[in-house]
């Protein structure tokens, strides 16, 4: 049976990491809207955000997890569930059914937000073979001044 600051502990990791999880869901949230607008340049630094709040995130997770270890309770959540059906987590399931849930959005928008990249690369790379394509067929003159046929020297993915 966990010690009676260990439900504390529990309860108050189960709090940040839900308020960090949300605040992760909102960078999601603008990371797809710039995606959508096709904002590049502004995905940079959404990144380093998203990057230090999942870091966080991580954190705060593994913290949780080892107080559950602690506690002689199973990780993930199965050890969650089993605190809470302790009766010493009783009043944090609605924070620990709100925690997957968002965690099950958070999923699903890193997922879409994934297509949406992959989508813009691959327009990207086709944006850049019509490029080279064309590179191959523009006309060259040599140092003589005749005209040359291009793709004579290197292309650009060897040089």
């Amino acid at each position: 049976m966990p010690s009676p600051a260990e439900p504390d502990a529990l309860a108050e990791l189960l709090g940040r990491e839900l308020g960090v999880l949300q605040s992760f869901l909102v960078l999601l949230r603008q990371e797809q809207a710039l995606l959508a607008e096709g904002a590049s340049e502004a995905l940079t630094t959404l990144a380093n955000e998203k990057l230090r709040v999942a870091g966080e995130l991580g954190g705060i997770s593994a913290s949780r997890e080892s107080q559950l270890l602690r506690s002689k309770l199973p990780s993930g959540r199965a050890g969650m569930d089993a605190w809470i059906a302790s009766g010493a987590g009783t009043s944090s399931r609605r924070n620990w059914d709100e925690l997957l849930r968002l965690a099950g959005e958070a999923r699903s928008l890193n997922e879409a937000n994934g297509r949406l990249i992959a989508l813009h690369l691959q327009h990207y790379q086709q944006g850049l073979n019509v490029l080279m394509a064309a590179a191959d067929k523009t006309a060259t003159y040599g140092p003589d001044g005749q005209q040359r046929p291009g793709g004579v020297g290197r292309s650009l993915g060897s040089a």
